[in-house]
C-alpha cells in the first residue's frame, strides 16, 4: 500500500484526485504525547494518554500503511512549533523528518491539512510556511502552478517528482487556503446515532457543494468526541471501553454499513478523503478498494 496511487496512475494517466476517495486519519499526529507540563503523576498521565492519542501508528507509519490525508494541529509555544491536541505532542520537527524519510523512501502523493491553533496567526503562519517549504520545497504541488488542483492528472506531479498538496489556515503562506479548498466535517458527537445522523447531513451538503466547486476537497470525519462523561465512565465504570481506540472500534466498524445505505454510495463519488480515529489495515484496505 506503500505506492498504490503511483500503481493506479501508472494504470491510468489520466486519473485525478476527484476520482479517488482517500483513506485519511484525524489527529495524525496524536500517536504519542509528551508530558512535560506538570503532569508527572503516572495516574494522571495515564488518564490523559488514554483519552488524547487518536492513531497507533506514526505518521510514516500511517503514510507506509496506506493513509493519504494527514490532519496536523500546529501550535506555537515559547519561540517553538509544535504538533498539539489540547496537550504538547511532540516537536513539529519530528513530524517533518518522518514526511521527509517517507518522501525518500516512497514518494507516493499524500495530503496533508496543517490546522493552525495556540498562538498563530496570519503573521507567524508565515515563519511556518517557510520552515515547510524550506524543507520540501520540490516536493510539494503549489497553487501558483497547479490552482485547479483535484482535476490536473496525478501523473503530473509523478512526473514531476513532486508529492506533497498542503493545506493551511490563514492566508499568509503558499499554499491552498483552508478556507478557499478545503470543505472538512466534523460532527463533534459523542453519541453513535446522533453523529451518523450528523454525517447523513454532512453527506449531503459536501455532495450538494461538489457540483458547484469541483475544485473543493471534500474530507468527511467519521470520529466521535468523547466528553468528560466518556472519560469518567472509563475510568470508573464496568463498560466495554477505557480510551478513544476502545471507544471508537464500534464505531469504525460501522462506516462501511453507512456506505451502503440507501443512496449514500452515489453520494460518495463527490468525497475526496474519509479520515478516521484509530485507522487500521482493514480499514485502508477496504477504502482503497473503492477506487
Amino acid at each position: 500500500m506503500n505506492n498504490w496511487i503511483t500503481n493506479l496512475t501508472n494504470k491510468n494517466s489520466d486519473l485525478i484526485l476527484n476520482n479517488l476517495i482517500l483513506p485519511g486519519t484525524h489527529n495524525s499526529a496524536c500517536d504519542k504525547l509528551t508530558l512535560d507540563c506538570g503532569y508527572n503523576f503516572p495516574i494522571v498521565s495515564h488518564i490523559i494518554k488514554n483519552w488524547t492519542l487518536n492513531q497507533k501508528w506514526s505518521v510514516y507509519e500511517q503514510l507506509v500503511n496506506g493513509v493519504r490525508m494527514l490532519d496536523i494541529d500546529i501550535s506555537y509555544i515559547d519561540n517553538k512549533f509544535y504538533t498539539t491536541h489540547t496537550f504538547i505532542i511532540d516537536e513539529l520537527e519530528d513530524v517533518l523528518e518522518q514526511l521527509k524519510l517517507y518522501n525518500e523512501e516512497y514518494g507516493d502523493i499524500y495530503i496533508i491539512k496543517f490546522i493552525c491553533r495556540d498562538n498563530i496567526n496570519n503573521e507567524n503562519v508565515a515563519e511556518l510556511a517557510n520552515i515547510i517549504n524550506n524543507i520540501f520545497k520540490n516536493k510539494i504541488v503549489l497553487p501558483q502552478n497547479y490552482p485547479n488542483v483535484l482535476n490536473t492528472p496525478l501523473s503530473t506531479f509523478i512526473n514531476e517528482k513532486q508529492n506533497m498538496i498542503i493545506y493551511m489556515d490563514y492566508q499568509n503562506h503558499m499554499f491552498f487556503n483552508t478556507k478557499l479548498y478545503l470543505y472538512s466535517s466534523w460532527t463533534n458527537d459523542n453519541d453513535i446515532s446522533d453523529s451518523i445522523c450528523s454525517n447523513n447531513i454532512i453527506l449531503n451538503q459536501m455532495s450538494g457543494l461538489k457540483t458547484i466547486n469541483n475544485n473543493v476537497l471534500m474530507d468527511i470525519n467519521w470520529t466521535l468526541t468523547p466528553t468528560y462523561k466518556e472519560v469518567i465512565y472509563g475510568i470508573f465504570c464496568c463498560c466495554d471501553f477505557y480510551d478513544i481506540k476502545s471507544w471508537t472500534d464500534l464505531y469504525n466498524l460501522l462506516f462501511f454499513d453507512f456506505y451502503n445505505k440507501n443512496n449514500n454510495k452515489n453520494k460518495f463519488t463527490n468525497i475526496n478523503v474519509i479520515s478516521f480515529d484509530f485507522i487500521n489495515t482493514d480499514l485502508i484496505s477496504k477504502i482503497i478498494d473503492l477506487n
